[in-house]
């Protein structure tokens, strides 16, 4: 059993543990006057695709560890609200607003599956494009090749933005050197 606060998951070996857990749990919540959610209580093979569950932000399914969608939308929500086109601000000051986020973000989910972490830094690196075409007074929204090779990824790298492709590599190495 899994429990944070008011979560919880169980994992079993078998569909009959599963079962009796179920039932031990809600035995347990009624003697104690609660009741599960109907909605997130249910039994699954969390190695198979479609019956995974989601958990304190996670997605477990298929025998992977993915970021929940819920999640992800809330981070680029927060990325949008940070990258305005007519904020007026540089985009040095941009990135340091946005850079808190991205390490908060990445200190929680830095085990998610890495195909992620590379679609979040490209969205990210496309909305600073957009403000940059906007102070430049260029038209369009940093969709276009031209927009990625004027301002090349390097470009936002030496103005200190947070990768969280590279933090993953960097997390990933081993602390004796080795590789």
């Amino acid at each position: 059993m899994v429990r944070y606060a008011d979560d919880s998951v169980i994992l079993c070996e078998t569909q009959e543990q599963a079962e009796k857990a179920l039932e031990w749990m809600r035995e347990w919540m009624s003697s104690n006057e609660l009741t599960l959610h109907p909605d997130k209580t249910h039994i699954g093979d969390c190695r198979l695709v479609g019956q995974g569950f989601e958990f304190l932000g996670y997605r477990f399914e298929a025998g992977r560890r993915m970021v929940r969608r819920k999640s992800l939308n809330k981070l680029r929500d927060a990325i949008r609200r940070k990258t305005r086109r007519t904020s007026g601000k540089s985009i040095e000051q941009i990135i340091q607003k946005l850079n808190p986020t991205l390490k908060g973000w990445f200190a929680y989910f830095k085990h998610a599956h890495k195909w992620t972490l590379n679609t979040l830094d490209a969205f990210t690196r496309r909305r600073l494009r957009a403000v940059l075409l906007k102070q430049n007074k260029k038209p369009g929204c940093a969709n276009s090749k031209s927009a990625s090779f004027r301002w090349k990824n390097a470009y936002f790298a030496e103005r200190g933005l947070f990768s969280l492709k590279e933090a993953h590599v960097l997390a990933c190495q081993s602390r004796c050197g080795n590789y």
